[in-house]
């Protein structure tokens, strides 16, 4: 089939008092409904309608791979789809227009606007700091936790994706097989209908899970090699200082294991995805600025506690500070 075809893919798990709603709602759209064996009359709901292509998986359960799992079941190479909930927080009546908006652009992200509870609003505004931070090519993305999306589907290397968690979305964006014109549909957030929000702490351990994964777990690789950064200076400290002042064994200690720390993080972290002498340059700023933060915090906390826990915090503070700096300007990457 060569022609352009719309899809909408719906995850569902106990939500066939929703659709019993939505789906009449709907029903000028072909639909993907994708259940996790819900048992409770999804079935039986969706056979009634013939707009409707229901997909039940009996031994596997997960958000994001019931839609990789509805999106792998369109057979047209053309065409378009749009991903959506099945609880009404987002706004159904704007699926036509993401469709259009497909017509000129691979990507459609639809961002949520108006009042949320203070909880979600901060869990959406903490994660979204932490899917920038350790994936700088998410600050493409205005709204990184949002579940309601389109893209064209050619456009997508659908086979680099792996699953996890419930931010298919960000697992999508960054599988385009090249940077994708993006479009952006601003819609106002809406109230689940019916049963409860999925939101739980395993939720959010998924969340960050995933996050590790599409970093390519480069977060705790700069952490241990900053460990051994450590080490590695306190020996040569402790070498130095036996054929020479102190001062010049700080200095030769700090200077070469800066050196041997930033060799491993552009090779082994980071993989030499920029040049190298721009990005020993940029490192040794980074450092000597992460240096300070950690001297001049540890300073005044030491006045309010323990010098050792204010320096742990103050290293702490710095260690933060030389990872996002390292993503988004030592090693800056170009999609």
């Amino acid at each position: 089939m060569t022609g352009t075809e719309n899809y909408v893919v719906i995850p569902t798990y106990k939500e066939c008092e929703n659709l019993k709603i939505l789906l009449p709602q709907l029903s000028k759209l072909k639909l993907i409904i994708v259940d996790d064996n819900s048992n409770d009359g999804t079935e039986e709901l969706c056979g009634r309608f013939k707009n409707v292509r229901l997909i039940v998986r009996r031994d596997k359960r997960g958000l994001s791979s019931a839609v990789l799992d509805g999106i792998k079941s369109i057979r047209s190479k053309n065409a378009k789809v749009v991903v959506t909930d099945a609880d009404f927080e987002h706004d159904h009546s704007r699926i036509p227009e993401i469709f259009r908006l497909l017509d000129k652009s691979d990507f459609v992200e639809c961002v949520k606007v108006g009042k949320r509870s203070a909880h979600r609003a901060l869990v959406s505004k903490v994660g979204s700091t932490i899917a920038y931070s350790a994936v700088p090519q998410l600050k493409a993305l205005k709204d990184p936790m949002s579940g309601f999306f389109g893209f064209k589907v050619a456009k997508v290397d659908l086979g680099r994706i792996k699953p996890r968690g419930y931010k298919i979305m960000l697992d999508i964006f960054l599988s385009f097989k090249k940077k994708p014109r993006i479009e952006r549909l601003f819609y106002k957030y809406g109230e689940r209908e019916h049963g409860k929000s999925k939101l739980t702490l395993t939720v959010i351990l998924n969340f960050l899970s995933q996050i590790m994964s599409l970093n390519s777990y480069r977060f705790p690789i700069f952490l241990v090699i900053g460990v051994f950064g450590i080490a590695v200076n306190e020996g040569l400290l402790f070498v130095f200082y036996r054929v020479t002042s102190l001062i010049s064994a700080l200095a030769l200690a700090i200077i070469i294991s800066a050196f041997i720390n930033f060799v491993l993080n552009h090779y082994i972290t980071f993989g030499a995805r920029a040049p190298f002498f721009p990005s020993a340059g940029k490192f040794g700023v980074v450092a000597v600025a992460g240096l300070s933060i950690n001297f001049i915090l540890a300073l005044f906390l030491s006045y309010f506690m323990s010098y050792l826990a204010a320096n742990f915090i103050g290293i702490l503070a710095a260690f933060v500070f030389k990872y996002v700096l390292s993503e988004g300007y030592v090693w800056k990457v170009i999609w």
